[in-house]
């Protein structure tokens, strides 16, 4: 494991989970059920491939902007409220990845002394209620194992938090035979990725536009 200290959403951020799946993406992977290769998988490379070959983030419509700027906003709020209702102290963490540098995560903070880390949600009105009165969504397993995997905690700190409703912890525990079905499809993932990047990179095309960008 590697932690890279850096600010979350910089361009230093960015430019270290260029082109590498990242556990918030999961999902696309991986089946929550068993753990294997998703049908998704091969549109995710896509991206990937794309964004290695451009050296870039990919441009992304404007879906769930709001949604997303609210809960950067709400932040630091709700990791307050989370230290304080569990006697806890935490730190930021910026990138986390695995030795090969291959695989990587960026969990929202980590708890002082502990293996232990805590994934913050600032959902919408409906979407916290829905925390509250029906769980995480099957989607948040493939997140909350990886994240697990990738920075070698031992639990992760599901925590809903909204500034005019209860708040919700959801414990999460390593879930051994499921990260190994998970690593194994990630292995798979990777090879698909590599291949795709090679038979690009084979055309020539990208070759020949770095010595032109060059000169």
């Amino acid at each position: 494991m590697i932690i890279h200290d850096v600010e979350q959403r910089t361009p230093e951020w960015l430019q270290l989970r260029l082109g590498i799946p990242t556990a918030s993406e999961f999902r696309r992977i991986i089946t929550t059920v068993k753990g294997d290769l998703s049908k998704s998988a091969k549109d995710y490379a896509y991206e990937l491939v794309a964004e290695t070959l451009l050296s870039r983030p990919l441009e992304t419509p404007f879906r769930n902007v709001f949604a997303m700027e609210r809960g950067k906003l709400l932040e630091p709020q709700a990791v307050k409220q989370y230290e304080f209702s569990t006697r806890t102290q935490t730190r930021a963490v910026g990138f986390i990845t695995t030795d090969d540098g291959r695989i990587g995560c960026s969990p929202d903070r980590l708890i002082i002394g502990e293996r232990r880390g805590v994934e913050i949600k600032c959902c919408l009105d409906a979407g916290h209620m829905g925390l509250r009165i029906g769980g995480p969504d099957d989607d948040y397993r493939q997140q909350c194992q990886g994240i697990m995997a990738v920075a070698e905690l031992e639990s992760l700190d599901l925590y809903g938090w909204h500034p005019e409703l209860p708040d919700v912890l959801i414990r999460k525990q390593r879930d051994e035979p499921y990260i190994a079905k998970m690593s194994a499809a990630l292995r798979e993932f990777l090879d698909l990725r590599d291949a795709m990047l090679a038979k690009e990179r084979a055309s020539g095309f990208f070759a020949e536009r770095a010595v032109k960008e060059a000169a």
